[in-house]
């Protein structure tokens, strides 16, 4: 039996600057992923720029699905790339979170069926923030510890084994640092685009995964990345989506209405 594929999806908004810097990291990885795919929020022309650019020297894969900016709509765009995507196994990461050089290595070792991962990230400090991810990685993740500017420092190393525990509750779910198979997420309709605005959306698919029957695997010390600093996105919305997360809770929902299947060919609906 061949070994799963694996594809690596990365959301961004108007982040060029962080953009590149994680497009770099990715390309500087001990496996490369076999297709990147862009789920752009509406950003602007120097996004497709940078991206087209990057994708031009790469050997996997490269997509860029876009959507027009009306307001945050990151459920929706994760689905436009899960709908694009090739690969066997998917693995989220942010725009403005640079991965460890064995992040993609990996999740493809944590890869199980029947299982996502969850994994974690250190906090990069404002100051750093301005060129973490512009030099040599360990240079870089020397500076930011000696200059106080990394918070979570247990995150920031890999660990000659990780640590993993099988867990079925909500905390730490993030999608910054998430891996899932494919057909687990057809089989949960994706993500649910009734969430917009920022905050919940991650946590809401994690509920039906784990009402599916698929266990949350938590890693820590494989799979590092490096979340950069920025301002805060707009809470405004985040009351209804808390209220939708308590609704897919209460009732042990398997499946959203309004999600992935929208927009994948006859083949895979």
């Amino acid at each position: 039996m061949s070994a799963p594929t694996l594809g690596l999806i990365v959301n961004t908004c108007n982040q060029p600057d962080y953009l590149g810097r994680v497009l770099a990291a990715v390309s500087g990885q001990s496996e490369a992923p076999q297709e990147v795919i862009l789920a752009d929020d509406g950003s602007a022309d120097d996004t497709r720029r940078l991206f087209g650019r990057w994708a031009q020297e790469q050997s996997s894969r490269c997509e860029q699905v876009w959507q027009e900016r009306q307001g945050f709509r990151r459920a929706r765009i994760l689905n436009l790339a899960i709908a694009q995507a090739q690969a066997d196994y998917v693995v989220f990461l942010d725009g403005d979170t640079v991965p460890h050089p064995q992040f993609i290595a990996d999740h493809r070792a944590l890869a199980h069926p029947g299982y996502f991962v969850q994994g974690h990230r250190a906090l990069v400090e404002s100051q750093a923030s301005k060129w973490f991810g512009t030099r040599q990685f360990a240079f870089d993740r020397r500076q930011t510890i000696l200059r106080w500017q990394l918070r979570g420092l247990k995150h920031a190393f890999r660990w000659p084994r990780p640590q993993r525990r099988i867990r079925a509750d909500l905390d730490g779910i993030r999608g910054c640092n998430l891996g899932i198979w494919r057909a687990d997420l057809l089989r949960v309709n994706g993500y649910d685009e009734e969430f917009t605005g920022w905050g919940r959306e991650d946590s809401e698919l994690a509920v039906r995964l784990m009402n599916n029957g698929v266990r949350r695997l938590d890693v820590r010390g494989w799979a590092c990345c490096f979340h950069l600093w920025h301002l805060p996105a707009s809470r405004i919305g985040l009351a209804n989506n808390d209220s939708r997360l308590a609704t897919a809770i209460a009732n042990h929902a398997t499946r959203c209405e309004h999600g992935l299947n929208q927009h994948l060919v006859a083949a895979d609906a």
